[in-house]
């Protein structure tokens, strides 16, 4: 799963205790919550320091820098 998974880089995230002000800039694009990066890979949450994301049958979390 890992090889398959697109490469991201998340260049900075905002968090706001009001989801629709959650936002992450993802491969130069800002994304929200549910926003696709790529075919199949999908931002579930933003939390304080991380992104969570669902790629197929799997949740996968990334602190940001």
């Amino acid at each position: 799963m890992r090889a398959d998974l697109p490469k991201l880089h998340v260049a900075g995230i905002t968090w706001s205790n009001n989801p629709r002000l959650r936002m992450a800039i993802v491969n130069g694009q800002v994304l929200h919550e549910g926003d696709a990066a790529a075919p199949g890979l999908v931002l579930r949450r933003i939390e304080q320091g991380r992104t969570v994301w669902a790629f197929r049958d799997y949740q996968v979390a990334f602190a940001s820098e």
